[in-house]
């Protein structure tokens, strides 16, 4: 009888929806042995006598989002938590012990405010050809006064978006600090909630483009001040 366990565990099909006793086991360089609330997911799913594919069914995520979660390389959102407490039939309090919560607030107000810093300081650099669009063709178009008082305004919203994304990168530092996020790998990384050492996807954008970002964004400025600086300079001589 046991040989016949151990040849149906060794035989499991590897098909989706299907777990099997060897399959998915904490991994030990992610952290997953060391995280609770990654522990707690796995002990409750396998007591309910669930599969991972019927969790992530539940939770409505992928499969492979459990996979992370039991494994510890990830930390579940807070929507996610709330359904996964009901998929077990538990409280969130029970899910949770309380410095994991506390540390999953925090988490998530810190992802929250560097998103918030990355937007404005996109809509800043966004702001720069349409201030100068807007200043050349009131000082093209309109008598002096007028011009002046519209490049006020237009230099005013330029002003107010640079100070509130110096002081959205200020926070975005301190959050960079407390984690030592040294580069932006390590910010994309804790911002798609990834735990230390975990292992990244083998995409594109892992493998690529964030580890060479500074000479994207050097390309990026270029092509831009190509496409959108050029033509205001045009228009100024014209």
């Amino acid at each position: 009888m046991q040989q016949e366990d151990v040849v149906t565990q060794q035989a499991c099909p590897k098909e989706i929806g299907v777990d099997c006793v060897q399959h998915e086991r904490p991994d030990v360089h992610s952290g997953g042995l060391t995280s609770p609330l990654a522990a707690r997911i796995r002990s409750l799913r396998e007591g309910a006598g669930m599969s991972q594919v019927h969790l992530a069914e539940l939770v409505f995520v992928s499969r492979q989002t459990v996979i992370n979660w039991e494994k510890g390389r990830t930390l579940p959102d807070a929507e996610s938590l709330k359904r996964l407490s009901a998929a077990f039939g538990i409280t969130l309090d029970a899910l949770l012990d309380d410095r994991s919560e506390e540390y999953l607030r925090q988490t998530e107000r810190e992802r929250k405010t560097i998103w918030v810093a990355l937007a404005l300081d996109c809509m800043w650099f966004a702001w720069q050809p349409i201030e100068l669009f807007v200043n050349v063709l009131a000082f093209k178009y309109l008598d002096w006064d007028r011009a002046h008082a519209i490049s006020n305004v237009v230099g005013a919203v330029d002003w107010f978006l640079l100070l509130a994304t110096c002081v959205g990168f200020s926070k975005v530092n301190r959050i960079k600090a407390d984690h030592g996020l040294e580069n932006v790998v390590d910010v994309a990384a804790f911002l798609e909630g990834y735990q230390p050492g975990a292992v990244f996807p083998q995409t594109f954008v892992w493998r690529w483009l964030l580890p060479h970002w500074k000479q994207v964004e050097f390309a990026f400025v270029l092509v831009f001040f190509v496409v959108t600086m050029v033509p205001m300079f045009a228009l100024m001589w014209t």
